[in-house]
Order: C-alpha cells, then sequence, then structure tokens
C-alpha cells in the first residue's frame, strides 16, 4: 500500500480550442475538470499500473467534495 500526499489539491480546468486567432474573439470548444495536485496525479498513474494506493491530503468545501467525487469515480481511495 502507498499512501500519497497533496498539500494543495485543486481542480485542474482545461480548455480546448480549434485554433488561436490573434486579436480575435477565441470561444472554447469543450473543457473538462479533473481533480490535480502532484499527490493526486501520483496516484491517478499508481491507480492505472495496478499498485494499491490511497490518497490523502486536506479538503474542504467545494473543491474538496469535487476532489473527492472525482478521485471516487475513479475508483482511487482517499481518506
Amino acid at each position: 500500500m502507498i499512501y500519497t500526499v497533496t498539500l494543495n489539491p485543486s481542480i485542474d480546468f482545461i480548455v480546448r480550442i480549434d485554433k488561436v486567432e490573434i486579436g480575435e474573439v477565441n470561444r472554447m470548444e469543450s473543457d473538462d475538470k479533473f481533480a490535480g495536485g502532484k499527490g493526486i496525479n501520483v496516484s491517478r498513474i499508481l491507480q492505472r499500473l495496478g499498485i494499491d494506493n490511497t490518497a490523502t491530503g486536506f479538503i474542504d468545501g467545494f473543491t474538496g467534495r469535487f476532489v473527492t467525487d472525482s478521485l471516487d469515480a475513479e475508483g482511487i481511495k482517499t481518506t
């Protein structure tokens, strides 16, 4: 069992656009939100490699609920 620690968890927000046009309005085509932070990213890779792990850290509020729900959906254990 490996425990990872994320002291500053985040929500990574990725937007996709077709192309960047300088001086023009650039509109996004789609967006994705992911739980992020160094320890969380390590837990994600360990999970994909089939290595038993638990993500730990300090979370609260909207971000905490989002991170916990996202990791649960990915099958990553949290404490």
